[in-house]
């Protein structure tokens, strides 16, 4: 049995079990919790992507459970293809001073690339600023191309494991936010050959090796919140940079969440991305979306 899949079966494990300590230790009622929240949104670019997102944050007496699915779709003239992934995690009691939870996520597209994420998360929180971090292992799988495994040589697939965290902190000041965050991987292998090495598109399809550019190196972000009476306006700032080319890309996003009523949530978003090095390298995109809570 291959070693990486028995890393991979200890890591779901121990995911598993932390979720199932969560809910067992977790009080069958707790009065004062956050009302579980169910969102869907849609978003498109003028690049021809559109974005499907389902996310779900159901109170179970104390802990949370989380989930969520996307699926993205590209229809341009350089690139036809639909990715998805899903998320399932749990946090425990969001207002408690120490917050901590685990997730396990799966990403990709079959017969190309994909990934499973196993992610921890903890976080200090205190009424005027809170600090986490969230450490994580990444099992990623290539799948050789078709022309590849004509060869009795050629591998079925070429694995990378990856390891990362991520760190974020907020302030709090009347109806401001201001928010940081740092995040940073570490790969086993060298993906730099996947973008300089002409020999790769023979290993490789053209989908894997333009999905895996996605890999990210390091990343930095800036947040600015403001809180009005019944809405709350986001204004965000990403770099990141390839873990695959080196190549930076810049996302300025803009959210604003509406509350209808005391259930209902109206979500609006937009954005621009940026890739300086690439000339014409921007993508604008816009989005709606709405949020039920109970």
């Amino acid at each position: 049995m291959p070693i990486e899949y028995l890393c991979l079966r200890r890591a779901i494990c121990r995911l598993l079990c932390g979720l199932a300590l969560l809910c067992v230790s977790a009080p069958l009622l707790a009065l004062d919790e956050l009302p579980s929240l169910l969102g869907v949104e849609w978003s498109a670019g003028d690049d021809g992507r559109s974005d499907l997102y389902l996310d779900l944050d159901l109170a179970i007496g104390g802990p949370r459970l989380l989930f969520s699915a996307v699926q993205t779709s590209i229809d341009n003239e350089f690139s036809n293809y639909t990715t998805q992934s899903f998320l399932i995690g749990m946090v425990n009691d969001p207002l408690q001073t120490l917050n901590y939870g685990a997730e396990l996520e799966q990403w990709g597209r079959a017969d190309h690339i994909t990934s499973t994420t196993v992610r921890g998360f903890l976080a200090y929180n205190s009424l005027d600023w809170s600090l986490a971090i969230r450490p994580q292992w990444r099992n990623i799988v290539l799948s050789t191309s078709d022309l590849c495994r004509r060869f009795p040589t050629c591998p079925d697939e070429w694995q990378i494991e990856s390891y990362g965290i991520r760190a974020d902190g907020n302030y709090y000041w009347g109806a401001w936010g201001f928010a940081l965050g740092l995040s940073a991987h570490d790969y086993d292998r060298d993906l730099a050959p996947l973008a300089t090495n002409p020999w790769v598109i023979r290993l490789f399809s053209p989908l894997a090796l333009e999905l895996a550019m996605g890999f990210e190196d390091y990343g930095m972000s800036a947040g600015l919140r403001y809180a009005f009476r019944r809405a709350l306006l986001s204004v965000d700032e990403y770099r990141s940079v390839s873990a695959v080319d080196g190549l930076a890309n810049w996302l300025t996003s803009v959210r604003l969440s509406i509350d209808l009523d005391r259930q209902w949530r109206l979500r609006l978003n937009g954005g621009l991305l940026r890739m300086p090095e690439i000339s014409g390298g921007s993508t604008l995109y816009a989005g709606v979306g709405a949020a039920y809570s109970w």
